[in-house]
């Protein structure tokens, strides 16, 4: 293959626009190609094709299961009680730190009420007052309605 077409298929395979023929084929020429392209792009392709080229063994699945299996058996064992002791300890700390909340906003609420229960109160006794201002006002004026009516009837007894 040519030099040109080489080139040509290099710059359509970094726009993704080539198909997979024409990919196998840039492989193939650009690896043995005398005048490469770029180093780059030629040590790139070699890479693909080690990659490609590289297979696992049979009995790799098995293997690495295996490890799998036997490095969670242990850690879940030996770290179980950790895990355990962890989630207690934090279990309490949660539980203390929620009473604690708990006894602070009772407190809180507790002064709110007091504090209410005082400017009731402090309302109500100044209403009372008033009113019993207001009664005296109402039996003095009851008292001279009183007096004033007994005079009339007085009055006009005498005439």
């Amino acid at each position: 293959m040519e030099w040109k077409q080489i080139k040509q298929l290099s710059d359509k395979y970094w726009k993704a626009d080539t198909t997979l023929e024409e990919e196998q084929e840039l492989r193939k020429n650009i690896t043995s190609s005398n005048d490469p392209l770029d180093p780059q792009e030629v040590e790139y392709f070699k890479t693909l094709e080690q990659f490609s080229s590289t297979k696992l063994d049979d009995n790799f699945d098995d293997q690495f299961f295996k490890k799998i299996e036997s490095e969670q058996k242990k850690v879940s064992f030996y770290h179980q009680k950790w895990f355990q002791l962890a989630a207690s300890v934090l279990l309490m700390i949660g539980m203390v730190g929620g009473f604690h909340t708990y006894k602070e906003r009772q407190l809180a609420r507790q002064q709110e009420a007091r504090a209410a229960f005082e400017i009731a109160k402090s309302a109500l006794f100044m209403v009372s007052e008033k009113m019993n201002d207001g009664n005296q006002y109402t039996i003095d004026g009851l008292k001279k309605f009183d007096e004033t009516q007994q005079k009339i009837k007085t009055q006009n007894f005498n005439n």
